[in-house]
């Protein structure tokens, strides 16, 4: 299975050496998989220090010791790998993560003035109704489209993005915070809450933040 992914991949034998290449010369890379216990700088504390650069990838930790699972979670974790090392173990974590980043790279397809315009399903922070028309939110810009709230449903994935209002899809990996009645997104909006999806965001929600 996880021979239909094409990938390409680097290794580094010390953690200062990744994070220099990452800092000094802007490598990026969608996949990190850090041993915890290295020399001079542990794998937590590597992630840490990439996280601030990168808040968007997937890291996974190799660690024989229980004590430290809960600890790699604070840099939002995709996945860990319990030693010892197995082929198996290191292919089911691969094909997940595979399977994860191309679900969140889908394009979105949509047309306006009878121009047809295209845009990563991952760029996208919210829809918003406005009568006959849906206005894309983006981080830098907005989009109209000609599309009902059934046409949009159709071309996203509903583990990825939630339904919050009669007016509102958002993409749950834009969340900020939940405050009260309102979802505080990337882009610094803060959208109302219907008393009737609330419930169903916070599982939404949970179970987002469990996979990643």
């Amino acid at each position: 299975k996880l021979a239909q992914y094409q990938f390409s991949y680097e290794v580094y034998f010390t953690a200062k050496e990744l994070l220099k290449h990452v800092i000094d010369y802007g490598e990026m890379y969608h996949l990190y998989i850090f041993d915890i216990e290295m020399p001079e700088m542990n794998g937590l504390q590597l992630a840490k220090e990439i996280r601030k650069i990168d808040a968007k990838a997937l890291f996974v930790f190799l660690t024989g010791y229980t004590q430290y699972v809960m600890d790699v979670f604070e840099v939002i974790t995709f996945d860990y790998i319990s030693k010892p090392i197995t082929v198996e173990k290191l292919e089911s974590v691969l094909l997940k993560a595979m399977q994860y980043l191309h679900m969140i790279k889908r394009d979105f397809v949509f047309q306006f003035r009878k121009n047809q315009f295209r845009i990563s399903c991952d760029d996208i922070v919210y829809f918003e109704k406005k009568g006959r028309h849906a206005v894309i939110h983006t981080i830098s810009e907005n989009f109209k489209a000609n599309m009902t709230t059934e046409e949009i449903w159709k071309q996203l994935d509903d583990k990825v993005f939630a339904h919050i209002h009669v007016s509102y899809i958002i993409n749950l990996g834009h969340i900020r915070a939940i405050d009260g009645d309102e979802v505080v997104m990337d882009n610094e909006e803060r959208l109302l809450i219907a008393r009737s999806h609330k419930q169903n965001l916070k599982e939404k929600h949970m179970e987002f933040v469990r996979r990643m």
